[in-house]
C-alpha cells in the first residue's frame, strides 16, 4: 500500500491517492507512515496549514529517523511555500492599493501601544514590514507616535491598514489635506465663557471673529518649539567659537474643531495681551523689577492662566508628546514640499520646528 501511494503521488494523481489513504487508514488508522503520506499529499494540493499541523504532530511521535526527518523537511517546504503566498499576496494588494489610492504624497507614523498591546503591535509590525523582531521594536514608540515613512498615498493606506489589522496603531494623512487644513492664529480671546471668542488670522493674515462652544473642541494640541541663538563659546585651545544654543521655547497650543474643520492655534509669543479678556488682574511682580522682565513674567503669569481656563473647559484627549516627534520629523521635513505653519515667530533665521509642530498636530487632526 505504501508504494502505490508513493507511486500516485510522484505522478501527482491526487485523486487516486487519496483512494489508497482512505483503504490504508481503514487497515492501519494508527501508521506513522500513513500520517505521512497524507501530510505530503495535503502540501501537495496546497493544504498548507492542515500540513504543517500534520508534520508538527509527527515529531511528536515516538522518534523514528526516516519519519522525523522527512517531516522535518516536510515543515520546511510548507513554511517556504507559505512564505511565498504571503509574499505574492502582499505584492499584489500592494499593487491594487497604489492603483486605487492614487500617487498623492502622504505621511505614515506609528503610534504608541497600550501597554498590554505591545507585544502584539511589535509583532506586527515585524510581519507588515519583513523586519526582525529588534528591528520592530525600536519602530514601535513607547509614547506619542513617530513618523515612519513619506510616499504614495495608495502605499500609505495599504500599510496603514495591514498595520491596524496587526494591533500596530497608526495615523495617517495626504500631504495636500495637511497643507489645505484651515489653521487660524488666535490673536487674543474676547471672551472664555459661556461661549468663547476669539480674534484670529488666517494664513493670509486676514483678521476675523470666531465663537465657538467649548464643547466642539475635540482635542488640545500642545508643544514646545525651541528658539536657537548664535552663542559665542570657547573651544579647544582656548579659541572663541560661535555656535547655536536653545536659548528659550515658544509654547503653542492647538484646539481642534473637527465639526468646523479647522485648527486654532495660540501662541504664548503671538499673544495680545493686551487686548481682549483680561487674564490676570494681580501680577503681584515687584516695582523694583525692570519694565522688560516685568512684561515678560507678566506675560507668562498671564498665558498660565488662559492655560488653566482651557484645560478646565475642555474634556477630550490631550496630546503633548511633541518634542519626542519633532526631533525624528526633523529629518523628514527636507523630503517634504514646504509646510506653512501660520505661525509667524520672530526669528533670526526660519526653524523646520514650527512645520514639524504643524505636521504633529495636523496628524493628530486626521488620526483615529
Amino acid at each position: 500500500m505504501e508504494a502505490q501511494v508513493a507511486a500516485a503521488l510522484k505522478v501527482s494523481d491526487y485523486k487516486q491517492a487519496t483512494v489508497l489513504l482512505k483503504q490504508w487508514q481503514a487497515i492501519e488508522p494508527q501508521n506513522l507512515m500513513l500520517r505521512l503520506y497524507a501530510a505530503q499529499l495535503q502540501e501537495q494540493t496546497n493544504q498548507l496549514e492542515a500540513a504543517e499541523k500534520n508534520y508538527l504532530k509527527l515529531l511528536k511521535q515516538p522518534p523514528s529517523s526516516r519519519i522525523m526527518s522527512q517531516a522535518r523537511a516536510g515543515i520546511k517546504r510548507v513554511q517556504a511555500s507559505q512564505k511565498k503566498q504571503q509574499a505574492t499576496q502582499k505584492a499584489e494588494a500592494l499593487r491594487q492599493a497604489k492603483k486605487e489610492g492614487g500617487d498623492e504624497v502622504a505621511i505614515l507614523a506609528i503610534a504608541a501601544p497600550a501597554d498590554h498591546n505591545r507585544q502584539q503591535a511589535i509583532a506586527g509590525v515585524a510581519k507588515v514590514f519583513s523586519l526582525d523582531a529588534y528591528t520592530a521594536r525600536m519602530k514601535v514608540p513607547s509614547s506619542g507616535f513617530r513618523i515612519h515613512r513619506i510616499g504614495p498615498w495608495g502605499e500609505i493606506s495599504y500599510l496603514a491598514q495591514a498595520l491596524r489589522q496587526a494591533q500596530a496603531p497608526t495615523l495617517s494623512a495626504k500631504l495636500n489635506d495637511i497643507k489645505a487644513l484651515q489653521t487660524f492664529q488666535v490673536c487674543y480671546f474676547e471672551a472664555l465663557e459661556p461661549q468663547p471668542t476669539v480674534i484670529c488670522k488666517n494664513a493670509a493674515g486676514q483678521l476675523g471673529k470666531i465663537s465657538f462652544d467649548w464643547s466642539e473642541v475635540s482635542r488640545r494640541v500642545g508643544g514646545q518649539l525651541p528658539v536657537f541663538e548664535q552663542v559665542v563659546d570657547v573651544g579647544n585651545w582656548g579659541r572663541t567659537i560661535h555656535k547655536e544654543k536653545v536659548q528659550d521655547y515658544v509654547q503653542v497650543v492647538d484646539l481642534h474643531l473637527l465639526g468646523r474643520e479647522i485648527v486654532l492655534r495660540v501662541c504664548d509669543r503671538l499673544y495680545q495681551y493686551q487686548k481682549g479678556l483680561s487674564l490676570s488682574t494681580q501680577s503681584g511682580l515687584k516695582s523694583g523689577l525692570k519694565s522688560d522682565i516685568k512684561s515678560e513674567l507678566n506675560s507668562r503669569i498671564q498665558w498660565n492662566h488662559l492655560l488653566t481656563q482651557i484645560d478646565r473647559s475642555i474634556s477630550g484627549p490631550h496630546h503633548s508628546d511633541f518634542t519626542r516627534f519633532g526631533k525624528g520629523a526633523l529629518e523628514f521635513i527636507p523630503l517634504l514640499p514646504h509646510i506653512h505653519p501660520n505661525l509667524n515667530i520672530d526669528r533670526r533665521a526660519p526653524s523646520t520646528w514650527d512645520q514639524a509642530f504643524h505636521l504633529y498636530s495636523s496628524l493628530c487632526y486626521f488620526g483615529p
